[in-house]
């Protein structure tokens, strides 16, 4: 089978001049630009490669690659005949369908060279039947930034679960550019694309033999492109590498100053005139004058790596900002980045753009094959440490978040995925307010950049001035759990009780609003979590445990069997938090009224002695049946767990990024 070539590709330049004689010479003809074929021809600016043979019931990867060392920009697919296939890639240079039917599938691609020009072609497929026997489909994101990090899996398909007991699974790589692949014995592979200069695709086969002797296997084209050039410092570096997004909105009012500013490896971490300011792009809060956005304005600050992203968030605006909260907060910030390999979810006054893990915003099983389910570099810091601090939000004596296995192929509503965005929402965009209030946005002047934006007194700095921590213990504990200090030998003879004591007697809401780089005095991820966990019970009616138990140990995957030698429900209802709270409410979120820590709930002891997991339902406490938690709690227990863990290292080096720019107010 071959590819089609149905329309012509390539614009031409077209010449002419005013008047005519004089003995001009004729102007050269335009640059003659071969149709799209699976090779670079003389005058090519790309090629497309696909797999040669395409089965229904199994993804396939097309893929556009630049001839010549170029660049291509802006490429767009559409399906324009055939049954109805997910095009959840469809602005990106390489595009992974999975035909359910045999028969003919056409397309329509559009992109634009390394000058400018504007190219198209139509495509033409044929689907062959499914194959007989075990079914084998690779699922991943096609492409990805050399140096980038990644994960595909092997889904079967026809089989049992007692015929996949005992399988043993094998990846290799069959061409391209050397790849180190570590763990290839698993039905997902996770992996760093290797180092590259031009368009370059990595060929991966990924088998499956199963106990009986049947085996089924299946391919994978990756296409791995070089990045933008990056800066010599580059404020994207080391473990928090940019990935590529796009602006949602590609002739939106800020799409060029998006491009440019907010997510860009070129951007300099030691040059602050590398930096965009404020009249190349304001604040949104300067946009409004201090009003609701609304959510075509916020949507032209969008950028993400898939459309669906767009989609999931438009709608999250819509339907779950009754209140205008999200809008409201978004007018500190410059931009929105949601991307499925943006690790961690951050913000940063050196841009003031908000950066979102697409994994908050999945709905579909398609949808999640897009993103990489490569880990977050995972610390052990506090493992020294002989207690643990568990915490979770509930709702009516249950987990606020249920378990979606990924191996299950499960999908969820938006109601269901809006508790995870929201809490992330509220917590990142407070620290975008923090830096930037809303008392001085709309009297901002376009030569500031945002760092240089934030008033003499902010909301973080107030706070430690008027209401600073009681405890220097868990002041100092902060640096061992959060940024790797070594744990002294006094810190590592505390016992549980110990910390008790510290913490229960303080005024803050978290261990983690102890989160303070060294070099720096504020603590900002106390304001942070104040405004976090304060908004979820006033505006949900989530409340947020949170206890001390003993060290969870090193191959624990679930703190349900913890014993709580301490606990609350609802912390953020102590009366020593309260003008904590109301401090905070008053500058970040101005709109509320001013009452509105006074409703929150006092908070509720745990019960020491019990389980972690028997303390999630009081209800039963209180009627003198304690519950073990089922097994899809422990589950959810369990996912919690490595949220936890995840979350608080990646916000940790989140404000280590920090560091890393030479900036000075």
């Amino acid at each position: 089978m071959t590819i089609k070539v149905v329309g012509v590709l390539g614009l031409a330049l077209l010449l002419g001049a005013c008047g005519g004689g004089g003995g001009a010479a004729d102007p050269a003809p335009p640059p003659v630009v071969p149709p799209l074929s699976a090779s670079c021809e003389p005058g090519s600016v790309a090629r497309l490669a696909r797999e040669a043979t395409i089965q229904a019931g199994r993804a396939t990867e097309l893929v556009l690659l630049a001839c010549g060392g170029s660049a291509l920009a802006e490429p767009r697919w559409q399906q324009t005949a055939g049954p109805g296939l997910a095009m959840l890639a469809a602005r990106s240079p390489a595009l992974s369908i999975e035909p359910a039917e045999a028969g003919a599938y056409r397309f329509a691609l559009s992109f634009k060279d390394a000058g400018g020009a504007a190219h198209t072609a139509e495509l033409a497929l044929e689907v062959a039947p499914a194959a007989a026997g075990p079914g084998l489909s690779v699922r991943g994101e096609p492409s990805v930034w050399g140096g980038g990090s990644l994960s595909l899996r092997a889904w079967a398909s026809g089989l049992s679960a007692g015929e996949l007991a005992g399988a043993q699974w094998h990846w290799e790589q069959l061409d391209g550019p050397a790849a180190t692949l570590e763990r290839r014995d698993e039905a997902r592979l996770v992996f760093k694309a290797p180092a590259v200069s031009v368009d370059s695709l990595l060929r991966l086969r990924a088998r499956l033999s199963l106990a009986d002797g049947r085996s089924a296997s299946d391919e994978f084209t990756l296409l791995v492109q070089p990045p933008p050039q990056p800066a010599a410092n580059p404020l994207f570096g080391g473990d928090n590498l940019s990935s590529r997004v796009y602006p949602w909105l590609a002739d939106g009012p800020h799409a060029r100053a998006l491009s440019d500013c907010i997510y860009h490896p070129g951007l300099s971490g030691s040059n602050p005139n590398n930096l965009c300011t404020l009249s190349r792009l304001p604040l949104l809060g300067q946009q409004t004058a201090g009003a609701v956005p609304t959510v075509e304005q916020v949507m032209q600050r969008l950028l993400v790596s898939h459309d669906w992203m767009a989609a999931v968030f438009e709608r999250f605006l819509r339907e779950q900002d009754p209140h205008g909260d999200f809008r409201r907060m978004l007018n500190a910030s410059t931009a929105v980045v949601i991307g499925g390999r943006v690790r961690p979810a951050f913000y940063w006054s050196a841009t003031g753009a908000i950066y979102l893990d697409g994994a908050y915003l999945w709905m579909t099983p398609e949808q999640r094959d897009t993103l990489s389910e490569s880990p977050d570099p995972r610390s052990a810091y506090g493992a020294a440490l002989a207690y643990s601090t568990p915490w979770r939000y509930v709702l009516d004596n249950r987990h606020a978040t249920p378990a979606y296995p990924v191996a299950e192929r499960p999908s969820r509503t938006l109601a269901a995925l809006r508790y995870e965005l929201a809490r992330l929402l509220y917590h990142e965009l407070a620290h975008a307010a923090d830096f930037v209030p809303p008392r001085v946005q709309s009297g901002l002047t376009g030569h500031l950049r945002v760092y240089e934006a934030s008033p003499a007194l902010t909301a973080s700095q107030d706070l430690h001035q008027r209401y600073p921590f009681f405890s220097q213990e868990m002041r100092a504990l902060g640096q061992v759990l959060f940024f790797g200090a070594e744990a002294s030998a006094q810190q590592q003879a505390y016992r549980p009780e110990d910390i008790v004591h510290f913490f229960s007697q303080d005024r803050v809401s978290d261990d983690y609003s102890y989160s303070v780089p060294a070099g720096q005095s504020v603590p900002r991820e106390d304001a942070a979590m104040l405004v976090e966990e304060a908004m979820m019970q006033l505006r949900y009616g989530l409340l947020r445990d949170i206890a001390i138990a003993p060290q969870l140990a090193a191959d624990a995957s679930s703190s349900a069997d913890l014993p709580v030698v301490w606990g609350q429900r609802g912390r953020i209802g102590e009366a020593a938090l309260r003008p904590r709270v109301r401090l905070v409410l008053a500058d970040l979120l101005p709109w509320l009224e001013a009452e509105a820590a006074d409703r929150l709930a006092s908070p509720v002891l745990l019960k020491p002695g019990l389980s972690w997991g028997e303390n999630l339902d009081q209800a039963a406490i209180a009627a003198g049946r304690p519950a073990a938690l089922s097994g899809a709690q422990r589950l959810a227990e369990q996912e919690q767990v490595a949220r936890q863990a995840r979350e608080r290292e990646s916000r940790a080096r989140a404000q280590a990024l920090h560091k890393r720019v030479d900036l000075q107010r």
